[in-house]
């Protein structure tokens, strides 16, 4: 028989499923429509828990202050989406602008009401996460080979294009956090050999669907945290946290480096594009970054509060960059989610962010060195930290975001405090 957990956990697993479906909608028919579907399970999970506090006629709250913290950092996002509305942003119009507003606030809060639910039983968050996330993947994969759809947002010719997701990237990123959770199955299914064959065959898919995205930095960046976990270095490694916060500066510095390691026979095979200047400028990357972290030194302007949502169109910052690649110049972006932030938000926005990461990071570290139910997320925490410093995917309202808001929401709350 279903109870009411049963109910919210279903609609947590279909959750990102509808992200992915919403995704595509909006970029292939409507965006306003498309925002909507991808929180409709969200939606439906406050709505059940309204109707059961009405039942019930009582309100038992166990949050903290980092729910709080979250809830400020989403306002900045939306003030932003605003702020870029006002001064003319191209595209942008007010049904847009609230719709995806909405898809800014509304899933944090929808994850918080699952682990309400689930209280006395924490291990189900890690189970229903990643069935949920693999979920996703498996429309995305009928999507692709079945129906012969593309991703409409971003897609390049020859690469595997995930179409149910918010951008190409963001399928590599995926991939790549199911494959760290499946190396958590199996270091922990030692002792049951079927099991670990089916995890091992689950993660050599996935591998091969991240050879075939071929995005290098997330790839980089995956067997990085992937040798850290195999060879159990994070207890020795400190700093790890401080370390990616310098992600971007040590990349400017060090690309002459990587490429000699990129140049070594056994990664021309896995990242296949290896050319010199590519390599060293991240496919041009470091051109935007650089831009960037210029501004932030000599220009300055919107520095405290930001700039608005695709602050660098506004300022202006890449316009030449935009002729060299011969795109429009309000389609580029940073490709940071850090840089953006900054831009957009300003050093507020971002000093929010870079404290909630941290506590998130704090939280599942804990589990992981208690051997916690929760442990399981600390490869992927530590994978989102250097990730976000070189990739848009936890930008406002992408998948990232969303799986920030999830692993938030889990931190947000605490049993031994309550909010009656």
């Amino acid at each position: 028989m279903l109870n009411k957990r049963d109910i919210i956990n279903f609609l947590y697993l279909i959750s990102f499923p509808c992200y992915g479906i919403g995704a595509y909608i909006s970029a292939a028919f409507s965006p306003a429509v498309g925002y909507i579907f991808s929180i409709f399970a969200h939606l439906m999970i406050i709505v059940f828990y309204v109707i059961d506090l009405a039942y019930k006629n009582e309100v038992k709250l166990r949050i903290n202050w980092i729910y709080f913290l979250v809830v400020v950092m989403q306002l900045t996002c939306v003030a932003s989406l605003f702020i870029a509305f006002s001064k003319n942003m191209p595209a942008m119009n007010m049904l847009g602008v609230s719709t995806k507003s909405i898809v800014l606030l509304v899933p944090f809060q929808a994850f918080v009401v699952v682990f309400l639910y689930n209280e006395k039983h924490k291990e189900t968050f890690a189970k229903l996460t990643f069935n949920s996330w693999s979920l996703l993947l498996l429309i995305n994969v009928l999507g692709y080979f079945v129906m012969g759809l593309r991703n409409e947002v971003h897609s390049i010719e020859g690469r595997l294009t995930f179409p149910f997701l918010d951008g190409f990237y963001s399928g590599a990123s995926l991939l790549a956090m199911l494959n760290l959770m499946v190396l958590f199955y199996i270091k922990k299914s030692l002792d049951d050999p079927l099991r670990v064959t089916y995890l091992i065959t689950y993660f050599l898919i996935n591998l091969a669907f991240l050879y075939y995205i071929n995005s290098r930095l997330c790839l980089l960046i995956f067997l990085g945290v992937f040798i850290v976990f195999v060879f159990n270095l994070t207890r020795r490694f400190r700093g790890v946290f401080l370390l990616s916060i310098f992600t971007l500066p040590i990349l400017l510095n060090m690309g002459q480096f990587i490429y000699r390691i990129l140049s070594l026979p056994v990664f021309t095979v896995i990242m296949k594009r290896t050319d010199l200047v590519d390599v060293t400028t991240f496919n041009g990357r470091s051109f935007l970054w650089q831009r960037a972290l210029d501004w932030l030194v000599y220009d300055q302007r919107g520095l405290i509060f930001g700039n608005g949502a695709g602050g660098q169109y506004s300022l202006h910052l890449i316009p030449d960059i935009a002729k060299l690649w011969f795109a429009k110049e309000v389609d580029l972006h940073l490709h940071s989610t850090v840089l953006m932030t900054v831009v957009d938000q300003g050093l507020f926005g971002y000093l929010l962010l870079l404290v909630l990461i941290y506590q998130v990071f704090r939280y599942y570290r804990s589990e992981y060195q208690k051997n916690g139910p929760d442990a399981i997320f600390l490869p992927v925490v530590i994978f989102l930290i250097f990730l976000m410093q070189v990739d848009m995917f936890l930008y406002l309202g992408s998948l990232g975001y969303s799986i920030l808001s999830v692993l938030a929401a889990r931190v947000a709350i605490s049993p031994k405090s309550s909010l009656a």
